[in-house]
């Protein structure tokens, strides 16, 4: 304990003399705390000697330096980026499959034909054979001979039996939706025969990140 206070006296007697020797000078960068001599004159600021180290008081710790006198800056660490945002999931691309409903069904009835079925039997393993499928949907149409209303509930009751079946042959129920168009989105003159044959459809749009093969 005496030596400790021997070395703080003689520290202190060090620091008073450099003080009055005349080559302390006044250090501008910021104020001294209690490890280091300050100049009352100055404000407390750090006094340097002649070589411009800070005067150290007898009390001086290392971990007491300062930036002023000697100790590294801390560096405050540069915070990373954000990540960018996902990508948003690709919009789908449709690939429509027209059926005629004459293969498909008799005249004006929706119960599948046996060529109809083999026809949904390929259709159903097209789809199957990517798991990219988005949704599927399947739309009726009909030409215009008869009442325009018999013939959208007759559109979509063909929709409907076209949907069951696809289902029942391991398409996903939840990937499709079915709709009626009836006599209203013709692709063909239903003045002629061939026209109302041609217009006479089941439209399956199966929509796709990646194309169906």
């Amino acid at each position: 304990m005496k030596n400790n206070l021997r070395i703080g006296g003689v520290m202190t007697s060090i620091a008073a003399g450099i003080l009055l020797s005349g080559t302390a000078l006044a250090h501008e960068a910021g104020k001294a705390n209690q490890s280091y001599v300050g100049s009352a004159g100055s404000g407390g600021q750090y006094i340097t000697d002649s070589s411009g180290n800070c005067v150290r008081t007898g009390s001086w710790k290392a971990e007491d330096q300062t930036v002023d006198c000697g100790a590294a800056p801390v560096v405050e660490a540069k915070k990373a980026p954000p990540p960018p945002p996902p990508a948003p999931p690709a919009e789908p691309v449709y690939e429509n499959v027209s059926l005629a409903a004459g293969a498909l069904f008799d005249f004006n009835k929706d119960t599948l034909k046996a060529e109809g079925k083999q026809q949904l039997d390929d259709l159903a393993s097209k789809i199957g054979s990517t798991a990219r499928v988005t949704d599927v949907k399947i739309i009726g149409h009909t030409d215009s001979v008869g009442a325009e209303a018999y013939n959208q509930q007759l559109s979509v009751r063909r929709a409907t039996t076209v949907r069951d079946y696809l289902a029942s042959k391991g398409v996903d129920r939840n990937l499709m939706s079915v709709s009626g168009m009836g006599e209203s989105s013709p692709v063909a003159d239903n003045s002629t025969k061939e026209g109302r044959a041609k217009n006479r459809r089941v439209d399956v749009k199966i929509g796709v990140t990646q194309q169906v093969r």
